[in-house]
């Protein structure tokens, strides 16, 4: 268990400004394009329904939808004779960057050989029962927060009110699911029609190299993604798909997904006032909870199945950050592993993230980043297959912010929280404009004749 003395900038930063665009782009299917929207969750996404393995003819379309996307995060400059000529017109992490911490990390030694991530464990139960604790109590966690938000990013939390019959009875209706046979299976595959991830997603259709641009295999999983139920508000946000082959499914998911709103709700306080702390401004502690309605959380189940003969380059996941304001993380196995740069020679290296029974991993992502003004990290991670890769591995992530209303409607613009004196990085977008803008020149391939 790593103690809170985690040294600052562990994390890999690859936040830059860049003006170029992508000429000479590649035709593009309507199909494929739909199934690239089809998911919000990661920064870096294929869905490749219909195909066992990514096509290497698709690699150079791969290449232009992963352009497009950062040029779609933001990744030109705005004018003005004002200081606001210096403002990022969004949180760009540049493929090139990524790719090469990647690289150099892969080409490292294996992560068991190294000591694990100096990932800290949090007790925020302050902050679930606050009539038992005081202002100081949860003072002291604010500012645990904020020290593993400005240096790795990652996190361990406990005391987090989840109780362990919820996640015990998600995790076996999910295990269940996913043991049964493909065809079954694949009666639940649905997508949404308006860009959000639904669903089941069979192995190997995903793949973050792909889109990433960079030579690779597909992820070695399978994923369920769900949204907000219907009686739960979720009528506005399109329709979850549940087997009705695995008994109470439907009950155990929507139970889950309740309390990860929950969590969810509370980091969101916890986050701003550690910004309150870093910035010294004065923010009500619902503001970014405030910030992200009516956007509500996309919740996916993956599933890595046991297998022999790992192939070069595998892994169950590839390196990448994830595009909300953070993530909640169960896990159940080791595998997770963050992208450092060591201390004494300056090298990216994989490190483990340790299993903490009863916790829940969470880690800072991109909106969040953008939203401290760079001042937290988006740290670039993985799941590694050659941990475990005999045994079946599931874990549960709840991406905060990725599920859009069907219908658009008005929304906060989100600007950077700065000290005072300190200039703000990026101008104030919405969470929709900032997710939709991702895939908006995907979309104008098809309306000006790359279909």
């Amino acid at each position: 268990m790593a103690m809170m003395s985690c040294a600052p900038q562990l994390g890999v930063v690859v936040g830059a400004r860049a003006t170029g665009r992508t000429q000479g782009a590649p035709k593009v299917s309507n199909l494929y394009i739909n199934q690239t929207l089809c998911c919000f969750g990661h920064t870096c996404y294929a869905n490749l329904h219909g195909a066992t393995e990514p096509r290497q003819s698709e690699s150079p379309v791969a290449i232009y939808l992963l352009r497009s996307t950062m040029a779609a995060r933001g990744c030109e400059m705005t004018s003005s004779a004002s200081n606001s000529e210096h403002v990022d017109s969004g949180h760009c992490f540049l493929r090139q960057n990524i790719n090469a911490a990647v690289a150099e990390a892969n080409s490292g030694p294996a992560s068991e050989s190294l000591p694990p991530a100096p990932v800290p464990a949090v007790d925020i139960s302050c902050f679930v029962a606050r009539e038992q604790f005081s202002e100081i109590h949860r003072a002291k966690v604010v500012s645990q927060v904020l020290a593993a938000s400005e240096s790795l990013g990652f996190m361990n939390i406990v005391g987090h009110g989840v109780p362990e019959p919820i996640i015990k009875s998600t995790l076996s209706v999910l295990t269940s699911f996913f043991e049964c046979p493909l065809e079954r299976k694949k009666q639940c595959i649905a997508t949404s029609s308006h860009g959000t991830q639904r669903g089941y997603t069979p192995f190997k259709m995903e793949n973050h190299n792909a889109v990433l641009g960079r030579p690779g295999p597909a992820d070695l999983r399978e994923t369920f993604s769900f949204g907000p139920p219907y009686h739960a508000g979720g009528e506005e946000y399109g329709a979850n798909s549940y087997p009705d082959f695995v008994e109470k499914f439907q009950q155990h998911i929507e139970d889950y997904y309740s309390e990860m709103e929950r969590l969810e709700t509370v980091m969101l306080e916890i986050f701003t006032l550690a910004l309150m702390q870093a910035t010294n401004q004065n923010l009500h502690p619902n503001y970014l909870l405030e910030q992200i309605k009516p956007n509500r959380g996309l919740m996916k189940a993956c599933w890595y199945p046991a297998f022999e003969g790992l192939l070069a380059d595998e892994t169950r996941v590839s390196g990448h950050t994830d595009w909300g304001p953070l993530t909640i993380l169960l896990t159940t196995a080791p595998g997770l592993e963050v992208c450092i740069k060591s201390q004494k020679d300056h090298v990216h290296q994989w490190r483990a993230v340790p299993v903490f029974p009863g916790a829940f991993t969470i880690n800072v992502a991109d909106q969040l980043a953008r939203w401290s003004n760079d001042r937290f990290v988006s740290c670039i991670h993985r799941v590694n297959a050659d941990l475990c890769s005999q045994l079946s591995r599931i874990s549960i992530p709840y991406f905060s912010t990725q599920v859009l209303p069907r219908l658009s409607t008005a929304e906060p613009k989100v600007g950077c929280i700065c000290a005072d004196g300190e200039d703000p990085k990026y101008e104030p977008l919405s969470v929709r404009d900032y997710l939709e803008r991702n895939f908006s020149r995907l979309k104008s391939l098809v309306k000006n004749g790359g279909a």
